[in-house]
């Protein structure tokens, strides 16, 4: 008996790695890992393997056609990527792989493939807009080193400094003090904690979680969460486009996300803000499943067997 074809969907980011099964271009299964880690002697070999193993559990046994993975970090240029297409091609004996960032297909997700712009606002902060015929114009997504300004790890390392000028006696302490103080132990120790772990930016773009939950009652808080919503309004309406959208993790917080549709109002007036029609997953789903790719073909890398 010959098992029928699914498609695979992979959202792949630093917090967290979700893996679907599609068929028909629906997706009817999926799975959760643990995030991707990107060190000084990982790259697409960690990549494949954090990829993978949640297929395994998923559905080891299924014959797939196409694979559309959605990736939020880098993987040493072309080479990086195409050892990555190569290995799920072989390990998944797929005869296609689609390749390309996660805005990408959190855009395919959120609009249904149609054009605008829309928001990703996990641990980073991205925004892409598409116009009708093909244009794109991508805003930020720099990483956490110099960019994702308004994401949840720009969130987390504000509420962190807050809380060690509180442990510190730099300012009195305050509820970010003492929410720290229960999530990591003793704030004196957190840089052996944080630097030598590999999950460090997970680690700290937790942290915003508190800091928004906080930030209904805690001045400082609420501060960080102002200022997040500026830059993510700031990123989203340099994208262009009137038709918006967003997808991520740290929006879907009401305070946030109010305060971010405020601030983009201010800026491009125009602007329409749309519930999303689907997450990153779901946009990976419909890619994986398309033979017309539409808008995104000039923004994913193909391999076919």
């Amino acid at each position: 008996m010959v098992s029928e074809t699914v498609d695979v969907a992979i959202d792949a980011g630093q917090t967290g790695v979700r893996v679907g099964v599609v068929r028909r271009g629906r997706l009817v299964a999926r799975r959760d890992g643990p995030g991707l880690t990107y060190g000084a002697e990982s790259g697409s070999a960690a990549a494949l393997d954090g990829l993978t193993g949640p297929w395994r559990a998923v559905a080891p046994d299924a014959t797939v056609g196409s694979v559309c993975v959605g990736l939020t970090s880098v993987l040493g240029g072309d080479a990086g990527y195409r050892a990555l297409a190569d290995g799920l091609l072989d390990r998944l004996a797929a005869h296609r792989v689609l390749l390309g960032g996660d805005v990408v297909t959190a855009h395919a997700g959120a609009l249904g493939m149609c054009p605008g712009v829309v928001l990703a606002a996990g641990t980073g902060a991205i925004a892409l807009g598409l116009s009708a015929d093909g244009r794109c114009h991508t805003v930020d997504g720099g990483g956490y080193l110099y960019g994702d300004a308004g994401g949840g790890f720009w969130v987390g390392r504000r509420g962190l400094d807050a809380a060690l000028r509180g442990y510190d006696g730099r300012t009195e302490p305050g509820p970010l003090t003492r929410r720290a103080t229960e999530v990591f132990g003793d704030l004196g120790r957190l840089p052996e904690r944080l630097y030598p772990a590999d999950d460090r930016v997970a680690q700290v773009a937790g942290f915003a979680r508190h800091v928004l939950e906080l930030s209904d009652s805690d001045p400082v808080a609420a501060a960080i969460v102002d200022t997040a919503a500026a830059e993510l309004a700031a990123t989203t309406a340099a994208a262009g486009g009137d038709d918006v959208s967003w997808t991520g993790r740290l929006l879907q917080h009401d305070g946030l996300r109010e305060r971010f549709a405020a601030a983009l109002h201010a800026r491009r007036p125009s602007a329409r803000l749309h519930p999303p029609a689907g997450d990153g997953l779901d946009g990976a789903a419909a890619l994986a499943a398309s033979t017309d790719l539409g808008p995104y073909v000039g923004l994913l890398r193909v391999v076919t067997r």
